[in-house]
């Protein structure tokens, strides 16, 4: 994957002239968020994935030439379906930060551009359902999850710019890189979710 990322980044500053965006913007972005609950442990229950809606806002920035950054907070729920001996539904909602890194692939020049983009996430729990269910089908007084996820993030994305503003579609894999339970008797658990968004951006 590290080989893979630098070939990616090494095409990109051979082949493209311009910026991916040729002046800060101001975002506004909703989409699917499709997301599952990964368990690292003994007690590997059967679940299915689980998709809603991630809406949110942003700030992209050019830095130079063909790079440039993004910051974006977003509301998003993540969680998993379980099954097996009985069905439950658990849910977590956050509000994640992003901070993201763009790399050209193709020019944005009189056509749609192509970039890759990569960076750290943080989220802050809002709520959670299915603590209860978890906790029982543990065997364990209680379960609970942790405040913060902290995780990565990376993708591919496509940008057209109009007049007045720009139009961008980004499809992005999200990974935790730590536990998100407080309560470890049932194993590790972390986030993965797949987004695709659609976003407008206006100059600022």
């Amino acid at each position: 994957m590290k080989h893979f990322m630098g070939i990616l980044i090494f095409v990109a500053v051979i082949f493209c002239p311009a910026a991916i965006l040729g002046q800060p913007t101001v975002s506004v972005r909703w989409g699917v968020n499709m997301t599952t609950l990964g368990m690292q442990g003994t007690n590997q229950y059967p679940s299915n994935g689980h998709t809603s809606i991630k809406v949110g806002a942003g700030v992209n920035l050019p830095v130079q030439g063909r790079f440039g950054l993004q910051f974006y907070g977003d509301y998003v729920e993540k969680g998993a379906y379980y099954f097996s001996l009985d069905e439950f539904m658990v849910t977590i909602d956050y509000i994640e930060f992003s901070g993201m890194a763009n790399v050209c692939l193709v020019s944005s020049r009189r056509r749609p551009s192509l970039f890759v983009i990569a960076g750290p996430t943080v989220a802050v729990k809002v709520r959670s359902t299915g603590e209860d269910r978890l906790a029982r089908r543990g065997w364990i007084d209680s379960f609970a999850f942790k405040t913060l996820d902290v995780g990565v993030a990376g993708g591919i994305g496509t940008q057209v710019a109009f007049k007045a503003m720009t139009l961008k579609a980004e499809l992005l894999y999200n990974r935790s890189i730590r536990a998100i339970n407080e309560t470890a008797d049932l194993g590790n658990m972390i986030n993965h979710a797949v987004s695709l968004s659609l976003g407008f951006g206006f100059p600022i």
